[in-house]
């Protein structure tokens, strides 16, 4: 069977236009690569179009996001055994950084996260009694670190809104 020579032709523009065009759901926000080099950062939510075969698109998760970690021990001011267990809050702020620390991967975001939480928790921890630790105003401890904790995920791209002691024991 032989086609008239304009249904290829149309083939190969409806491929293009697919290729070209991109969409960035409501809580998320997207980066262009122009061959592996960032060109545009924050596009938002919509349709949005990029140049196919050059150009590719990532889409990131700006919602809420949750870390959990494993409980650590840490030494209080008496040099008593505490172990802690903890959660952030914290959502990506900045996409060029995230992808640049991170090459887009959470997981990796959360790997290099977690030793600076931990490290705010420990200074903070190894500075109170036993008796502090443990009780009810550990929010108002916490909330202290909270401004150094965001200056180490700022490289990161990343941004902790809250962080709280699961459990202490």
């Amino acid at each position: 069977m032989k086609f008239p020579a304009w249904v290829p032709a149309i083939l190969a523009g409806l491929l293009l236009l697919l290729g070209s065009v991109f969409v960035v759901s409501e809580g998320q926000a997207a980066i262009v690569l122009n061959l592996g080099k960032v060109v545009r950062t924050d596009i938002g939510p919509g349709l949005h179009f990029k140049l196919p075969l050059i150009e590719s698109a990532r889409v990131f998760d700006r919602r809420l996001q949750v870390l959990s970690a494993e409980p650590e021990r840490y030494l209080t001011s008496e040099k008593k055994d505490v172990s802690v267990d903890f959660f952030a809050i914290g959502k990506i702020e900045n996409v060029r950084d995230f992808y640049r620390a991170t090459g887009g991967d959470e997981s990796i975001a959360a790997q290099r996260l977690a030793p600076i939480i931990k490290d705010a928790l420990r200074n903070e921890i190894n500075a109170r009694t036993l008796q502090e630790v443990v009780s009810g105003d550990r929010a108002k401890v916490l909330a202290a670190q909270l401004v150094s904790i965001n200056k180490g995920a700022a490289v990161l791209g990343v941004k902790i809104f809250d962080f709280r002691i699961k459990r202490s024991d």
